[in-house]
């Protein structure tokens, strides 16, 4: 049966306005798609950990007891009256502002509320800006960004000043001061640092305490974090306040100098002032920023070589000696220094490495700070670099041994407990590494013949006093023996040539 012309036109008409149709619906969610991408990307900062590196520890990204921002605001385990507290610490930081102020009652409250309208103000203008910074759509309202930001300040301060009520429920309670504190600098329990500052700017900064020691939102936040973090001391300007942040003690990351040296200067001075310009995306970005070195030294020994480098044992047994970084200068000061000189011979190679602090806190913090890397774009990858080379040190409980003994590692967590978080820091993670050129040196070295022999007779018969005594006596005993029988050999020598005729 033949098609009509009229019916073919129309079927070419329909089949038309439908491809068009589909042609534009399609267009509009490609060009929404895009705005969406745009819009939750370009500036996010703040994103859920991914589901591989969370099914490794849960508990290392989730808030134990404060939620902050709207990624955890609906857990049920948060839903406790510890939640009311931050309500709690918003009056104090707004009552600071008055505090000392002879007038009438009426009036400072009326202060309050006009202080309460202007963060408010200022909160509102912010909120679609503050939303870019989530990797995600969330729920955020400018309440939620006022009582969040003025508990944390309210907290900084108190860790400043320690101006704390008798009835205070996180600094009365240790235990709970410091989950809050773990909480605070959480990858996924973060507000941007540009609420914070704002708020810092309407709220702290009027404090007449405050107003007289000129801190920054920086200077608040590395004092709370100063069992965390180490400042970097430059020598050549001792008389300076100013300084940069480079490493963890008392509880992470620990950069060990000479013990006395540090000790006696941490007498010296109550807290270190940090003065920056930097642009901070959250608390934990700030923290994190302090360890980057300058940025001449930034990409020092990236390659894209890979080597399997030895363990600490096997690198022990080939002559090498791991030293912790006598500086103190930075964390990531890693190097390898091969023996020169006239008795290269008789030296070992030095392994110099920022000593790691390994305790309860140690894993969650480290996993947070090597998911920021991981997740947020152009924060360059040190942490996870030093992560990967502690793990490629740590295949056993000898090895963890090795550094300990060594003062490399100071290990409050069993040796298995440690042996295990270091070998799971860096599973399925991108590591652009850069300490391979030194992972390069240590292991060519200890592929050579003259260092891992003499390293076996160090530890062989200098290990202990005993096994030394032991050897210069058979020493002794042989060369006794040697004379004697060139002595012997010699008289029988003579004997035999004067026989002859």
């Amino acid at each position: 049966m033949e098609t009509h012309p009229t019916e073919m036109s129309q079927g070419e008409n329909y089949y038309e306005k439908d491809l068009k149709h589909l042609t534009s619906t399609i267009a509009g969610k490609i060009s929404e798609g895009a705005e969406k991408a745009e819009y939750f990307f370009s500036s996010a900062c703040i994103f859920r950990v991914p589901e591989d590196l969370r099914k490794l520890n849960e508990r290392a990204y989730t808030p134990r007891l404060i939620a902050i921002g709207p990624l955890h605001r609906e857990d049920e385990h948060l839903q406790t009256p510890l939640q009311h507290v931050k309500l709690s610490y918003t009056n104090y930081l707004l009552s600071r502002l008055t505090a000392g102020m002879k007038y009438p009652q009426e009036l400072v409250e009326q202060t309050k509320l006009r202080v309460l309208q202007e963060c408010l103000a200022e909160m509102k203008t912010s909120l679609d800006n503050a939303k870019k910074y989530y990797a995600e759509e969330v729920t955020l309202d400018e309440e939620m960004m006022l009582v969040d930001g003025c508990f944390i300040l309210e907290f900084l301060y108190r860790c400043r000043t320690l101006e704390v009520p008798e009835s205070d429920p996180i600094f009365c309670n240790s235990m709970t001061f410091y989950k809050v504190q773990n909480d605070l600098v959480l990858l996924e329990n973060q507000i941007p640092f540009f609420v914070l500052e704002k708020l810092f700017r309407l709220t702290v900064d009027w404090i007449p305490n405050h107003r007289d020691e000129n801190w920054s939102l920086t200077d608040y936040v590395r004092n709370c974090y100063r069992f965390w973090m180490a400042p970097r001391r430059n020598s050549n300007n001792s008389g300076s306040t100013k300084s940069t942040w480079c490493s963890v003690s008392d509880g992470v990351l620990m950069v060990l100098g000479s013990t006395t040296a540090v000790a006696a200067e941490e007498e010296e001075e109550e807290v270190v002032v940090v003065q920056t310009a930097a642009k901070y995306y959250h608390i934990l970005h700030n923290l994190h920023d302090g360890y980057i070195p300058p940025l001449d030294q930034t990409n020092r020994e990236k390659t894209s070589e890979i080597v399997v480098m030895p363990s600490a044992s096997e690198l022990a047994y080939a002559g090498v000696k791991f030293v912790p970084d006598a500086l103190g200068n930075t964390l990531f000061n890693i190097k390898f220094i091969e023996p020169k000189g006239l008795f290269w011979w008789c030296r070992r190679a030095c392994f110099i490495i920022p000593p790691l602090v390994i305790e309860d806190s140690t894993e969650s913090y480290l996993r947070n700070l090597i998911a920021l890397e991981q997740c947020c774009p152009g924060i360059l990858q040190h942490v996870s670099s030093y992560a990967w080379l502690m793990d490629i040190l740590v295949n056993s409980d000898k090895d963890i041994q090795v550094l300990e003994k060594a003062g490399v590692v100071i290990n409050y967590l069993g040796t298995s407990e440690a042996s295990a978080l270091l070998s799971k820091l860096c599973k399925q993670c991108y590591i652009g590494n850069y300490f391979l050129d030194t992972g390069i040196k240590a292991t060519q070295y200890s592929k050579r013949f003259w260092p891992k022999n003499l390293a076996l007779l160090a530890s062989t018969y200098f290990n202990s006093p005993w096994t030394f005594i032991a050897f210069c006596v058979g020493f002794i005993a042989f060369v006794i023996s040697l004379v004697q029988f060139a002595r012997d050999f010699g008289k029988n020598g003579e004997c035999s040539c004067s026989g002859d005729p």
